[in-house]
């Protein structure tokens, strides 16, 4: 199988060329031959789904990789698959189906995407049940979560360099993994908007329910048009009720009811409406509802502003059920109780179902008395990196070597050394904790080879350090891996998600074998809460790294992001 073929690129630019001029080809897909394809879909044994296009067919990539096939119907038109497939190479984003390459032979027009092992939105709205009696469990916060990031990955779209409209928003396209996180697919009438943000065609296409009235009317699309049919969806989420079931079409018995004040409240889901402190939550995302379905467009939402609103409205409810916005107890502290900090049971570790994530453990405390007497009372010959680092060597009494760091009231406030109760091979392990009076502080284990800025460049905050031994190419990429891993680790094994925001060579420390541990992850931020912390404060600890004007905007709309080296 060809990597970035010819076939495709020449099929992409012969067919696709209107496109093409709009947008970035560097894509990199795979060439398939149809033999190619069917071996992978086993002769085309297993259908997932059909539709107007075609089928969708599970198969497996390389022998192991679980992926869906999509095969279009013959007499497709080229152009039309070329369109899908350019619009769809575009978009790289955790929450949108992975495009891993196409067949492009005369009637056997194929792609190949990334498999969602748990379906999509639609068939555990209305289909999936428990039993004979009702359908499976579906409570409010995994509702809110699917929904966020279904509206984050949209916003994202709309806001690219060349933005993109989906064109058909719906619970049968928000596939979900194993985790059930939302994967936007079919892209099969998604199109590029022009530079006024709008595209008219003559050839209305979509989903009834779905669809913008004014876009069936004019013919004009705008981002708007998707925040219409997500409005849709986010009542399908809330009611468990069909987009149109019989001769009833959801949206419209929506607005009736609200141009009529009747509680709408009527319409809500009861399994989650049973609880009446859930009420409020319900009528906020009502309330969103109701604006993403208003005829004139321009008084519609943009898909930033749904998904800030929807994860307000998520931190609310979070609140309320005994939580803090990071979803465990160990936020932002507020109280003052550093303690609450490193609680022994934090619930950002994995449940124990979760076998793939990192299990906490309890961190221990450490006596005043016993850090002053390692580290001789904080003596000047006991410091690390510099008067300034506010860090001191010292040996804990169980012989192990540490990095006593004293954290100063506003960092009490804002370090979140939350990564560290993970115990991680490419992660600073937090060894103990101190609370005593006005004073905190953290013990780190202690890296004996220094940082990797000690390495390449000498000792940070230490004049005229000479950098230490030249790092080999395979000590260098050993030092890369280990640390990317380190920030894997926090991307995607822990509960939520933790985002380091300070990675710099400083904050790379290096044990013996090369092994690479992130650090002090004392500024680290749950995307969740991420509204809550100073975005703009202007410096991460040990220097300033700014975003370049073209950095990417976080999910929560965060224009203001640290850039590291």
């Amino acid at each position: 199988m060809d990597y970035q073929g010819s076939n495709v690129r020449d099929f992409l630019h012969v067919n696709g060329q209107v496109v093409l001029e709009r947008v970035n080809t560097n894509y990199n897909l795979r060439s398939f031959t149809q033999k190619e394809i069917e071996d992978i879909t086993g002769g085309y044994s297993t259908v997932l789904g059909e539709g107007g296009f075609g089928k969708v067919y599970k198969g497996k990539l390389d022998g192991l990789r679980p992926v869906a096939v999509k095969r279009y119907k013959n007499g497709t038109k080229k152009e039309e698959f070329a369109k899908e497939v350019i619009v769809h190479s575009q978009i790289n984003h955790k929450n949108v189906v992975r495009l891993f390459g196409c067949c492009t032979e005369e009637n056997a027009l194929t792609i190949v995407m990334e498999f969602a092992c748990n379906g999509n939105l639609y068939n555990i709205l209305h289909c999936s049940r428990s039993d004979a009696n009702g359908f499976v469990p579906f409570p409010l916060d995994k509702r809110l979560d699917i929904a966020i990031e279904s509206a984050e990955v949209l916003s994202c779209m709309h806001s690219m360099y060349s933005p993109v409209l989906h064109g058909d928003i719906k619970p049968a396209n928000i596939l979900l993994d194993e985790n059930f996180r939302p994967k936007i697919s079919d892209f099969g009438i998604s199109r590029f908007l022009s530079a006024d943000e709008t595209q008219h065609t003559r050839h209305v296409i979509g989903c009834i329910g779905y669809m913008d009235p004014l876009f069936c009317q004019s013919g004009i699309l705008t981002s708007k048009s998707d925040v219409y049919s997500f409005g849709v969806v986010l009542l399908e989420i809330i009611t468990r009720k069909k987009a149109v079931d019989g001769n009833v079409i959801l949206a419209q018995s929506f607005v009736e009811s609200l141009r009529k004040g009747k509680k709408v409240r009527l319409m809500f889901d009861e399994e989650i409406a049973n609880d009446k402190k859930n009420i409020k939550f319900l009528e906020d995302v009502a309330k969103l509802v109701a604006e993403c379905l208003k005829m004139e467009a321009k008084m519609r939402p943009e898909m930033v502003e749904v998904a800030d609103r929807l994860r307000t409205i998520r931190k609310a409810y979070r609140q309320r059920k005994g939580r803090n916005s990071t979803g465990s107890n160990s936020g932002l502290i507020k109280s003052g109780k550093a303690q609450d900090m490193l609680s022994p049971t934090p619930v950002t570790a994995a449940t124990a179902k979760n076998t793939d994530k990192i299990p906490s453990y309890v961190v221990p405390t450490i006596s005043m008395d016993e850090l002053k007497k390692i580290t001789r009372n904080f003596s000047n010959d006991a410091v690390i990196g510099g008067l300034s680092s506010g860090c001191f060597f010292g040996v804990l009494n169980n012989g192990n070597k540490s990095a006593i760091k004293i954290l100063s009231t506003e960092e009490v406030t804002l370090e979140i050394p939350v990564v560290s109760r993970f115990r991680h091979e490419n992660i600073l392990q937090l060894l103990g904790y101190c609370v005593e009076g006005d004073n905190f502080l953290l013990a780190y284990e202690y890296a004996s080879r220094g940082s990797l800025h000690d390495i390449l460049h000498g000792k940070k905050n230490v004049t005229g350090a000479e950098p230490g031994l030249v790092l080999s190419w395979t000590q260098r990429v050993k030092i890369a891996l280990g640390a990317a891993s380190g920030l894997e680790c926090l991307h995607e094994k822990t509960e939520p998600c933790i985002i380091h925001s300070c990675i710099k060579a400083s904050n790379i420390f290096l044990f013996d074998s090369d092994v690479a541990k992130i650090g002090y992850p004392g500024f680290s931020r749950h995307p969740h809460y991420i509204d809550n912390i100073l975005l703009d404060r202007p410096d991460c600890p040990g220097g300033k790294y700014y975003p370049p004007s073209s950095a990417y905007d976080a999910p929560g709309n965060v224009r203001r992001v640290f850039y590291n080296e």
